[in-house]
C-alpha cells in the first residue's frame, strides 16, 4: 500500500470547482424574482443557460451550447402591442466576462442547420459588463450560449459593424471552375445577420423605437464551410477561406476567387447578381426602457448546393470543391429583401 507521501497531490485533495458562467432566468429588471425554465418539459438547473462554448467551436459544438424547446411559465406576458402580442419578459442575470470576452444569446433560426452565417442563431443578447439584461421571448424558442474572445473571433458577432466587402485571399487571376454535381432544387437558408440602425440608449418609459433611417442592401452570396489552399498547374498558389461571401462589391467581380465560382453559377442557370432592399420604411419593434439595443435583420435565402471541379494542382490532380453554395436572396413581389427583423440588447 503506497504511502500518503508517495501519492500525486491531485488524490490527496480535492480539485477546486469552478463555476461555469451563464444566464440565469429572472421575471424582472432587478434581477431578484427568479423564472423557473424548462426545456422539452424538463426543469433547467438553477434557472440557468450554461455557456461553455465558443462561437468558433463549429467542429465538436456547432458554437456553441443548445436547449431546445424553452418554456418560462411565470414570466410575465405582453398583449398590450401587436408587435409584441404573447412575448414573455425575461430578465438574465450575467457576470462580467474576462477582459476582452463577450456572451451571446441566440435563438435557433427558422431553419435550424440551414444557414450561411458565422453564428449559429440569430444574436438577441451579447454582454461584456455584468449586470440584468432584458430579451423578448416567446414560449418554445429554442436558445443558443456562447461566448467569444478576443477582437478576431467576437468580430463575428458585432453584426452592427460589419462589412459585406469579400476578402480578396490570392494573387493572380483565379481558376476556372465548373459544376460537377449540384442538387436540384435549392434550400431556404438563414443569412448573415445585419444591423438597420445603430445602437441606441432607451430612457422613456416603457418603451422606445427604433426606424430605420437608410436602405440596406442584401446580394447574392457564395458559401463555403472549408478552407482550401493549392497551387495550380500553372504555379500559382490558390486559398479559398471558409465563409460567406457577399458579391455587392462590384468592383471585385473579376478578381475574386469567389465571383469566379459565382459566375460559374449565373453561366449554368441563366441568371445574374440578384440585389433586394430594405428600405427606410419599416418600423422597428419595441426597445424596452433602460436598455440598449438595436434593431436587425436576419435576411433568407434560396442556395443551391453544389461541387466545383476547379481544374487540378501542380501534380496534376483534380481540384474539387465539395458543397459549396450559391445563394440569391428571397423577394418578395416588390422587390424587398425577405426575412426576420429583431431586436439585439447589449451592454451599454
Amino acid at each position: 500500500m503506497l504511502s500518503n507521501h508517495l501519492l500525486p497531490l491531485f488524490l490527496l485533495f480535492a480539485a477546486p470547482t469552478i463555476a461555469t458562467p451563464g444566464f440565469v432566468a429572472y421575471k424582472e429588471v432587478t434581477c431578484t424574482k427568479p423564472v423557473d425554465i424548462f426545456t422539452d418539459g424538463d426543469p433547467v438547473p438553477d434557472n440557468k443557460l450554461k455557456i461553455d462554448h465558443a462561437v468558433t467551436d463549429w467542429n465538436s459544438h456547432a458554437a456553441g451550447h443548445y436547449y431546445d424547446n424553452l418554456t418560462f411559465p411565470d414570466a410575465g406576458v405582453s398583449g398590450d402591442d401587436n408587435k409584441e402580442a404573447g412575448t414573455q419578459f425575461v430578465y438574465w442575470s450575467v457576470e462580467r466576462p474576462d477582459p476582452g470576452c463577450q456572451y451571446i444569446l441566440m435563438k435557433d433560426t427558422r431553419f435550424g442547420w440551414q444557414i450561411i452565417n458565422p453564428l449559429p442563431g440569430t444574436e438577441i443578447l451579447r454582454v461584456a459588463e455584468e449586470g440584468c439584461y432584458y430579451t423578448p421571448l416567446t414560449a418554445h424558442d429554442s436558445l443558443i450560449t456562447s461566448y467569444c474572445c478576443g477582437q478576431g473571433d467576437c468580430s463575428i458577432a458585432e453584426v452592427e459593424i460589419q462589412s459585406n466587402t469579400p476578402k480578396d485571399a490570392m494573387t493572380g487571376a483565379p481558376p476556372a471552375c465548373t459544376i460537377k454535381s449540384s442538387a436540384a432544387s435549392p434550400t431556404i437558408e438563414d443569412g448573415q445577420q445585419i444591423a438597420i440602425t445603430r445602437p441606441q440608449t432607451c430612457e422613456a418609459a416603457p418603451a422606445c423605437t427604433h426606424s430605420i433611417q437608410l436602405s440596406t442592401t442584401v446580394t447574392t452570396a457564395v458559401a463555403h464551410f472549408n478552407s482550401y489552399t493549392w497551387t495550380s498547374e500553372m504555379g500559382t498558389e490558390v486559398s479559398f477561406e471558409s465563409g460567406v461571401d457577399f458579391l455587392g462589391a462590384t468592383e471585385k467581380m473579376s478578381s475574386t476567387f469567389s465571383s469566379s465560382i459565382a459566375q460559374s453559377w449565373m453561366e449554368e442557370t441563366g441568371s445574374t447578381v440578384t440585389v433586394g432592399n430594405i428600405t427606410a420604411a419599416t418600423e422597428g419593434n419595441r426597445q424596452m426602457s433602460g436598455t440598449v439595443a438595436f434593431y436587425s435583420f436576419v435576411p433568407h435565402y434560396e442556395c443551391w448546393k453544389a461541387d466545383l471541379d476547379c481544374g487540378k494542382d501542380s501534380n496534376g490532380n483534380e481540384v474539387v470543391l465539395e458543397r459549396i453554395s450559391f445563394c440569391q436572396p428571397r423577394l418578395s413581389s416588390s422587390g424587398e429583401a425577405d426575412g426576420i427583423f429583431s431586436m439585439v440588447y447589449i451592454s451599454g
